[in-house]
């Protein structure tokens, strides 16, 4: 009687251990999620900010391929076009939804 009692409190202190240790790490990944979310959010913030603001100087189309801030920032608008068509910076798949 005696020694089952001893193992079983042992045996429910190594649980309470493991749960603890595993308690631990998740919260540990949690918070690595959570930061990255941040970050994601952050950067998708920026993302949307930049290609609008890229549409806005634009406007007019007054910069020429044939220079070469021109072609620099036709690089950057084409790369800025391809990020908007995979993350939909703009709300357009949202829109089409409704």
């Amino acid at each position: 009687m005696i020694v089952a009692l001893i193992l079983t409190s042992i045996v429910l202190i190594a649980q309470f251990y493991v749960i603890w240790n595993l308690m631990r790490k998740v919260e540990k990944l949690e918070d690595g999620i959570d930061e990255s979310d941040t970050t994601l959010v952050s950067m998708f913030s920026k993302l949307k900010k930049a290609y609008s603001r890229m549409q806005d100087v634009d406007r007019l189309g007054s910069f020429e391929a044939d220079d070469e801030s021109g072609f620099i920032f036709d690089e950057i608008k084409t790369i800025l076009s391809e990020l908007n068509d995979e993350y939909d910076l703009d709300g357009e798949a949202k829109a089409e939804e409704k």
